[in-house]
């Protein structure tokens, strides 16, 4: 049996890697963010502010498991924070491929 120890070791290291995976897609979006001359209209550029704050949004969301998952091997495994990660990282596992699919097609397709 899997020890509820080792799955949120392993929830706090993925969180953290998607993290920075998420960082990358929100590096790219704000290249081509900036490629814009100043002068561009309000419209052009909106849809890259949208995804920049989703993409945001996204790493919060692997901070705050990565945090929770942090604060459940400090307090000595509470049962409540054990389920939190688990929730959090299935969220964040669905936000990062929503992120990555959006800037992707932001990027290529626009």
């Amino acid at each position: 049996m899997i020890e509820p120890k080792d799955v949120v070791i392993a929830i706090l290291g993925s969180s953290a890697a998607l993290g920075g995976f998420v960082l990358v897609f929100l590096g790219v979006i704000i290249a081509s963010y900036q490629s814009y001359p100043g002068g561009v209209p309000e419209q052009v550029v909106r849809p890259y502010r949208i995804s920049g704050s989703a993409l945001l949004g996204t790493f919060a969301v692997s901070l705050i498991t990565v945090a929770v998952s942090l604060l459940w091997l400090i307090n000595g495994g509470p049962a409540g924070l054990y389920e939190w990660s688990i929730a959090l990282f299935a969220l964040q596992l669905v936000a990062v491929f929503a992120a990555a699919a959006w800037a992707t097609r932001m990027v290529l397709w626009r």
